[in-house]
């Protein structure tokens, strides 16, 4: 009998990465945001101020989710919108004081996550590890 579940990459990666999306998840719970949240806060704690398409080029995340992650994040004064000086059309997105003062817990709970992932997985099969996710996200 053939393995397909097993064979099947696409499969594999989805599981791993919900199983990561739900540790994240509880990691981010006492901040009171999910882990969409996260990967959009921590872009704009790196960058300072980003356009949604960038959010969404940087994350993965789909157009649609950052958009809706942002308005989330903006009626929770986390973040704000503004428009863009260099192209009226456009907004982008800053971190609003509330958001700015989850920078230590949320940077700690990376280093948590990242701590625990590096204890259990060993330093060469994370740096394949890295590499595959880099090719692997090109794929469209």
């Amino acid at each position: 009998m053939e393995e397909i579940v097993r064979n099947c990459l696409g499969i594999r990666v989805g599981a791993a990465f919900r199983s990561i999306d739900r540790y994240f998840n509880r990691l981010y719970l006492p901040l009171g945001i999910n882990h969409a949240h996260g990967q959009v806060l921590a872009c704009l704690m790196q960058e300072g101020e980003l356009r949604m398409g960038a959010i969404a080029e940087r994350t993965g995340l789909a157009a649609s989710s950052v958009s809706r992650r942002v308005k989330e994040l903006c009626r929770r004064k986390l973040v704000r919108l503004r428009k863009d000086p260099e192209d009226m059309r456009t907004q982008v997105l800053t971190l609003a004081k509330r958001g700015a003062a989850l920078r230590e817990p949320l940077l700690a709970i990376i280093e948590r996550a990242n701590a625990r992932i590096r204890r259990d997985v060993p330093e060469e099969d994370l740096i394949g590890l890295e590499r595959a996710c880099d090719l692997m996200a090109r794929l469209r």
